[in-house]
């Protein structure tokens, strides 16, 4: 009986050490003085020792990296003293035999005996290294990936923090199943979308940027999307713009779609968790080993990855569950079977070689796997052969293969814009620099439309032309149908060849959206100039019109003032010629008196007719009124004078001229539009002469007089004052008007601006005098104050650089 127990325990034990040997992780036993009892092939395998240099020998001073040594035997030292819980899960780097560093994630257990005192601890570890390395290609990946997403604008945000806007990218709208018009560009609109379990996590990491303690503002959430759910989001911003006191002000940022991400972490945990399990019972497995005094145990995992074990031969001798499964053959039929011959008989195809890996292909279900194979030999119970093993990672190339894809797609469309962006950055310096809007962006998919549409409108302005963008010229023959203007026409254009072509992706038509710009910016500028052209011709035209009404006003002023003076000078000679036929008559009677007779009678008579025909008083009287009739005729020389010298005739160049005479004759001429209502008040200076065109002169202080006089309703007083200063001649001349409001002050020398009635004023008249102001290099400036009046200085050079025009 008891050579039949111990038959049986011994078979128990060998079936255990086998499971452990063709177990894929690694499993290691260790006593309480650190020293390993038990390991199993795949340990020895991933150390690079034999099973014979690991047993025995100290774990920690042997396979635990120097750097960390103490720290991990400290914490081990207290588990076997009973005073802390053993840590169940954890990861380390081992050293292997040739120094390289694993990684090793363990799930750890206590050993205790049948009395319950702690003999050591049971670790299963499972390499880890590729996966962390994978892990952080597809980080860097991740990185690469975020920053192309910055450059091509797609998910971005642009928020204004002091006013609470955000601009949200169509991107962006577009991941959350929004239209870009049914985005409210707000924060309140952002902050309803996030998952109330995420908020505190998105306001602290977003507090912690905006308060300048993290460089980056970073944060994964979940955001509501507009069919209910919610997706996870990477977040990621930046403060672009602060104020003096580093109040942030402006905020840029990028959102990427990370749910996929979070689901394959999901799986890995759910992978994990189904590890954490299948330890748990290998540790009840191993335990009960323990109690049947069997210190070497192999055991086999049962796990998701297709296990093979094959002989020194290569013939397979035992499979997991995973390969039957996967397999079209029945069991039977497997084991014995060349374990190449089976992989190729699956319809499996190596594609790529790596360090101990082969990357394999099922072309039936295009799913990916990756094989490892793991020698192992047992001398003693002369037990050798191989472990293959075959992972399964499509997912994973999938994804490195989309994100290759991805990379490639995004370089190429990142120098394209880059390309195109240069292009026009250059050609708008040139357009900027030269002011030529002819330039255009050169396209190379830009066809003859004549000979892709196979056009025969010889007449047509296109027609054996080079390549010519038709869709600009209006009523060219596109397709044998004639075309509308050029809005009617870019709609037909989206069903042409030759403008899909030519537009065939968003730089070329970005190209030509520039194109299209600076032809309408061309058209424009044509117009704009022609517009100049008539404008300068039509106040050229109101000018002269201005001038002759002026010369108008003046002539009817002069026939007036020139009327009065004649009138009484007339009717003073009548009156001189009366006097003169009766101091005639009267000196022929005394004359044939005085000889007929010299007596005293005669005398009497004398006397008697000098007094009845006022010969005295005539004689006197004959003087005022020649007086009067000679002052007459000075005032009607001193008119003609005056209107002479105002239109200048023989003064028509730059020459010296006195200011104050200049005013003096203009007074004269525009007499009659100011006696009525104004009273003049003079102050002259002492000037000396200034060089300008006197005529212009007269034509500027006639302008503002006039307006003077039409500013004040019933009776006020204009001021005229002149003065020497500063090298200039210096006239102001004021009304006290009915003024001009603040508003308009600053139009009154616009052409055609006036606040006169229809019918009263052209809007030129100080318009005018300004130009000639200008003209001269001189100032003209204006203060006014409503129900107060107006004041206008001129300041004219002394010497002024005007040539004659």
């Amino acid at each position: 009986m008891k050579k039949e127990m111990k038959k049986s325990l011994i078979a128990e034990r060998d079936m255990a050490q086998n499971y452990l040997d063709i177990a894929g992780v690694m499993l290691v036993v260790i006593n309480i003085n650190q020293e390993v009892t038990l390991i199993n092939n795949k340990g020895c395998e991933i150390l690079g020792y034999p099973e014979s240099k690991i047993t025995g020998s100290n774990w920690f001073d042997n396979f635990i990296p120097e750097r960390m040594r103490e720290d991990i035997k400290g914490v081990f030292n207290e588990f076997m003293a009973g005073k802390g819980e053993m840590v169940k899960q954890h990861e380390n780097p081992v050293l292997t035999r040739s120094g390289e560093e694993r990684i090793i994630e363990w799930e750890n257990t206590i050993l205790r005996d049948q009395d319950g005192t702690i003999t050591g601890t049971l670790s299963s570890g499972n390499d880890i290294t590729k996966y962390r390395q994978t892990e952080k290609a597809l980080s860097d990946s991740e990185e690469l990936l975020q920053n192309a997403l910055e450059i091509s604008s797609d998910g971005l945000w642009d928020w204004n923090i002091v006013t609470g806007e955000i601009n949200f990218s169509a991107r962006w709208c577009e991941t959350l199943g929004y239209e870009l018009s049914e985005v409210t560009n707000h924060a309140s609109f952002w902050e309803t979308l996030i998952h109330p379990d995420d908020w505190k996590n998105v306001l602290d990491q977003l507090q912690a940027h905006l308060d300048g303690k993290t460089p980056l503002y970073e944060c994964e959430n979940r955001l509501l999307t507009k069919g209910g759910t919610y997706r996870w989001n990477l977040d990621r911003g930046r403060v672009i713009e602060r104020d003096e006191n580093g109040k942030p002000l402006r905020m840029i940022g990028v959102d990427a779609d990370i749910s996929e991400r979070k689901q394959a972490e999901d799986e890995i945990r759910l992978s994990q968790e189904e590890l954490l399990k299948n330890h748990e019972e290998l540790n009840i497995l191993f335990r009960e080993v323990e109690i049947a005094n069997k210190e070497r145990q192999k055991i086999m995992d049962s796990v998701g990855d297709m296990i093979i074990l094959t002989d020194d031969e290569g013939k397979i001798k035992r499979v997991n569950k995973s390969v039957k499964n996967f397999s079209t053959k029945p069991f039977e039929e497997i084991i014995g079977q060349d374990w190449e011959e089976f992989i190729y008989d699956n319809d499996m195809e190596a594609t790529t070689l790596y360090a101990g890996s082969t990357e394999l292909i099922h072309r039936s279900t295009n799913q990916w796997f990756v094989l490892n194979a793991y020698p192992f030999e047992d001398t003693e119970m002369n037990f050798s052969g191989t472990v293959i093993t075959l992972h399964e990672n499509s997912e994973l190339k999938l994804i490195t293969d989309k994100l290759e894809k991805t990379n490639a797609e995004i370089n190429e469309h990142r120098m394209k814009l880059h390309n195109a962006h240069v292009q026009i950055s250059s050609l708008m310096q040139n357009v900027t620099e030269a002011s030529d809007t002819r330039i255009r962006l050169d396209n190379p998919d830009l066809k003859k439309c004549y000979e892709v549409k196979n056009c025969k409108k010889t007449e047509c302005i296109c027609y054996g032309k080079e390549a010519t963008r038709c869709w600009q010229v209006a009523g060219t023959f596109c397709g044998g149908k004639i075309q509308g203007a050029f809005a009617q026409k870019y709609g037909n254009c989206l069903r042409c060849e030759v403008f899909n072509a030519a537009t065939s992706d968003s730089i070329s038509e970005l190209g030509e959206q520039f194109n299209n710009m600076m032809h309408v910016l061309e058209l424009k500028n044509r117009e704009l100039e022609n517009a100049y052209k008539e404008l300068k011709a039509s106040q050229s035209t109101i000018l002269q019109q201005e001038k002759m009404a002026s010369i108008g006003q003046l002539a009817a002023g002069v026939a007036h003032e020139i009327n009065n003076p004649t009138g009484f000078i007339t009717s003073n000679l009548g009156t001189l010629d009366k006097y003169t036929r009766k101091l005639t008559e009267f000196l022929n009677i005394q004359t044939s008196l005085i000889e007929s007779c010299n007596t005293a009678e005669t005398i009497e008579l004398l006397n008697e007719r000098r007094n009845s025909l006022k010969v005295d008083y005539i004689m006197n009287d004959v003087n005022d009124l020649i007086k009067e009739s000679l002052d007459g005729a000075d005032r009607i020389k001193n008119i003609v004078q005056n209107l002479k010298s105002f239109s200048r005739i023989d003064e028509s160049k730059n020459q010296y001229a006195d200011i104050n005479e200049c005013i003096e004759s203009t007074l004269n001429i525009v007499w009659n539009e100011l006696k009525y209502k104004t009273t003049i008040k003079k102050e002259y200076g002492n000037l000396p002469p200034a060089k300008c065109y006197p005529q212009q002169i007269n034509q500027v202080i006639m302008n503002i007089l006039v307006n003077a006089a039409q500013a004040i309703e019933t009776q006020g007083d204009i001021f005229i004052k002149t003065w020497n200063g500063n090298g200039s001649v210096n006239i102001s001349i004021a009304d006290t008007g009915c003024g001009i409001p603040e508003d308009k002050l600053n139009k009154i020398f616009e052409p055609f601006y006036t606040s006169k009635e229809v019918g009263k004023g052209t809007g030129l008249g100080l318009s005018i005098a300004y130009d000639i102001i200008k003209k001269h290099n001189g100032e003209l400036l204006v203060t006014s104050e409503i129900g107060e009046g107006t004041s206008f200085t001129i300041k004219l050079p002394l010497e002024s650089s005007l040539s004659s025009r």
